[in-house]
């Protein structure tokens, strides 16, 4: 694999994977960038070969071809997506300012994750889910122009960037009571990840935070059973590729469910297991509330 040219290896994962030019491209490059890439005549920057691998659901294998700029601005962004993932926000606002620098100015990719990211920094103060709406759909035509609806985004090809943004127009969807809008684009997500290649470590992550939005949004809709059956495929998942991040959210969306369902043996357990792994992780904000929430409904912790 060391030896496989960038350009061969993009090319012969797009023929495999049964894609056009046009459809791994649209949005990162022109098809004539790409062919020009796939025939050695151009050389990619790093991030336009993570995106490509990205829609062709591979991992990227070439890491000794960054150079040591990109493999510090690398560095920096997956200190953010760590910070982002494990909800970790202090000290994010300056990872972000110093991977801004970084950028330049034609680097849409790179600033177009940036900018989602401050958009989540600015909506942890503000609260504003449908400026957030409209700021992240500007931010996802970076790279699916103007006239592209949500439907036409998700029949195309995505890279991990564009998940992420769709993820959180649907959470913001739901905040505002839009249930279909969120439940079109979270369902869409599901299927395309059911039926397209990923890398497997992307795609669990990605997949648990659809499945635990869908698991929120069923509890809106009052489809108890729905939640509980989502947040049983959260936590195999999550066991299964060891993520425990919203390990314990499904535990307690599980258990909520349940309380309504009329099941409080398993509702208890599934609330207890919750504060066991919250616990585990360190989070003592979320055991103190479930803690008193389980000491006034059942008189223990």
């Amino acid at each position: 694999m060391a030896v496989y040219e960038i350009g061969t290896y993009i090319h012969d994962m797009r023929v495999e994977r049964g894609y056009s030019q046009e459809e791994l491209c649209f949005g990162i490059c022109s098809a004539g960038n790409l062919s020009k890439i796939e025939n050695g005549i151009r050389t990619p920057n790093r991030k336009t070969v993570e995106a490509f691998t990205q829609r062709l659901g591979c991992r990227d294998v070439f890491l000794q071809y960054s150079s040591r700029e990109e493999m510090q601005q690398a560095e920096l962004c997956s200190q953010i997506v760590q910070k982002i993932t494990n909800y970790e926000y202090e000290g994010l606002e300056e990872l972000v300012d110093r991977f801004e620098h970084t950028i330049a100015k034609e680097d849409i990719l790179n600033s177009q994750y940036c900018r989602f990211t401050r958009i989540m920094l600015k909506q942890r103060e503000e609260e504003n889910w449908a400026l957030g709406i409209q700021e992240l759909e500007e931010t996802l035509r970076m790279t699916k122009p103007d006239g592209i609806g949500i439907r036409e985004v998700l029949k195309g090809l995505l890279t991990y960037n564009e998940i992420m943004i769709l993820i959180h127009i649907a959470r913001n969807y739901r905040k505002l009571g839009k249930r279909d809008e969120a439940a079109e684009i979270l369902q869409g997500l599901k299927v395309y990840m059911d039926t397209h290649i990923m890398d497997r470590a992307e795609k669990a992550q990605k997949y648990l935070l659809v499945l635990f939005q869908l698991s929120r949004l069923s509890m809106d809709k009052k489809q108890y059973e729905e939640t509980v059956d989502l947040c049983n495929q959260g936590i195999a998942i999550s066991k299964e590729n060891s993520r425990f991040c919203l390990f314990p959210r499904f535990f307690i969306n599980k258990g909520l469910a349940l309380l309504e369902l009329k099941e409080e043996e398993q509702a208890k357990e599934a609330l207890q297991r919750g504060y066991c792994a919250f616990y585990a992780l360190g989070n003592e904000k979320q055991c103190e509330q479930l803690k008193k929430f389980l000491k006034e409904k059942w008189e223990i912790l």
